[in-house]
């Protein structure tokens, strides 16, 4: 099932940039948990000048008077939507929305699955990302948070989380690199860093000498040295 985060915007009477009276405010609240209550949903008041949240299944949403926002199966987006602009004698209503960022309902093993079914092509970026000009350059960016991120599956669970799972696979996918001898790594002046081996390398199989040079890795592929020294920088 797949999910969306969305955004509602509404307008509230009595709200610009703040409420214009208590009686107003108030009013909003009743409403807007009314609306929901009778749609189903499950109420969490807010507290400390928060607003309510409302939930439903592995949905939610944050009841601002300027947008309600959350995650929602996208299949509920547009029914929600004409039931919020539907009344008009309501104090607030719907004029837009907006979709962003598609989530998934994924455990972790589904995830590491779903991963794993890309074991071939993944690796075939690290190898190539890590590739350096020279054999004395070095990446000493950590590597796999990079990868992580450019083969994330967003999921609800990780919402406001890193992305452990992800991160744990590229890792143990790049040590496994390492003890193939299809990554290098080596100390230099600026820690340890990594490439990929030359073919020369990969006949030989000999261990990699320690060296001077620093790369750093971003995700947009490209080379950039950041000095014109012995320390120089690697960027993905």
């Amino acid at each position: 099932m797949s999910y969306r985060m969305v955004y509602f915007r509404i307008r509230t009477d009595g709200y610009a940039s703040g409420w214009e009276s208590e009686s107003a405010k108030a009013l909003f609240r009743e409403e807007s948990r009314r609306l929901f209550q009778e749609l189903g949903w499950e109420l969490h008041a807010g507290s400390n000048g928060s607003s309510d949240t409302v939930t439903k299944d592995r949905q939610d949403l944050y009841l601002h008077p300027t947008s309600f926002s959350g995650a929602m199966d996208e299949a509920n987006i547009q029914p929600l939507q004409e039931q919020l602009a539907a009344v008009r004698t309501r104090p607030f209503h719907c004029y837009a929305v907006d979709r962003y960022e598609e989530h998934m309902d994924m455990s972790d093993e589904e995830y590491r699955a779903a991963l794993e079914e890309r074991r071939d092509e993944i690796t075939a970026f690290v190898l190539g990302q890590c590739r350096t000009k020279r054999a004395n350059l070095y990446i000493t960016d950590p590597v796999a948070p990079l990868i992580a991120e450019r083969f994330e599956i967003r999921r609800l669970c990780d919402r406001g989380k890193h992305n452990e799972v992800g991160i744990r696979f590229m890792t143990e996918l790049v040590e496994g690199l390492l003890r193939q001898g299809r990554l290098r790594c080596a100390e230099t002046t600026h820690g340890s860093g990594i490439r990929t081996a030359t073919a020369k390398e990969l006949k030989e199989r000999q261990p990699a000498e320690q060296v001077d040079g620093q790369l750093t890795m971003t995700l947009d592929g490209g080379l950039n040295k950041r000095k014109k020294s012995r320390n120089q920088d690697k960027s993905i």
